[in-house]
């Protein structure tokens, strides 16, 4: 039986090669098919790092200087610092599934978004906008089997930069940290300053 070539016209539109069933398609027709996709998870994953590292950071400093803080309630202090370490694990495992596009990355990544809603006023839009990138129907494609044969096949089309969102989140988290200690220094201050009846300002 006579092999038929399949005959491609330069005249035929762009759109036809986006009918052509994903099972058809070779590893690197795959990759371009769905490159807008593989790089909104890309950025997920790179936030999740960055989230992750910085909340991480935040819930140490928080457990070493709580008293420099001004924080009386210790058990407190701990609880939020464990809610804190919690967290941050669940965005960096995630982010990691979600850099290599493993399969089981995508719901797990979805439920970390839903909780990161409870940070105000970060949680909000950044959950919303990570829960629409990771539910949209092409995006699936980035999860399955077949996809992870082409990423094998043809590896990384971007270099991820993971240890950059992991970097940029531990330096926030010091900026942040140093911006809180000076608050509570200043009000330390105030308060001593009222006691011995010095001007303050």
């Amino acid at each position: 039986m006579e092999e038929i070539e399949q005959i491609v016209s330069p005249y035929d539109s762009p759109a036809a090669e986006t009918l052509q069933k994903v099972e058809d398609l070779a590893p690197i027709d795959l990759r371009v098919r769905f490159h807008r996709e593989e790089m909104a998870v890309l950025a997920v994953g790179w936030f999740y790092y960055f989230m992750g590292s910085l909340v991480a950071s935040l819930a140490v400093v928080l457990i070493i200087n709580y008293a420099d803080l001004g924080i009386a309630n210790v058990y407190s202090v701990f609880f939020i610092a464990g809610a804190g370490v919690i967290l941050a694990a669940m965005y960096l495992i995630t982010g990691f599934g979600l850099r290599r596009f493993d399969g089981w990355a995508r719901l797990p990544s979805i439920c970390v978004a839903v909780v990161s809603i409870v940070i105000i006023p970060v949680g909000i839009v950044a959950s919303a906008a990570c829960i629409y990138l990771l539910c949209k129907n092409a995006v699936k494609e980035i999860f399955t089997p077949q996809y992870q044969t082409a990423v094998v096949a043809e590896g990384e089309i971007i270099g991820h930069y993971g240890w950059l969102a992991v970097l940029g989140g531990m330096l926030t988290a010091l900026i942040l940290s140093a911006f809180m200690y000076l608050i509570s220094l200043e009000q330390f201050l105030q308060q001593i300053s009222h006691r011995l009846g010095l001007p303050w300002g």
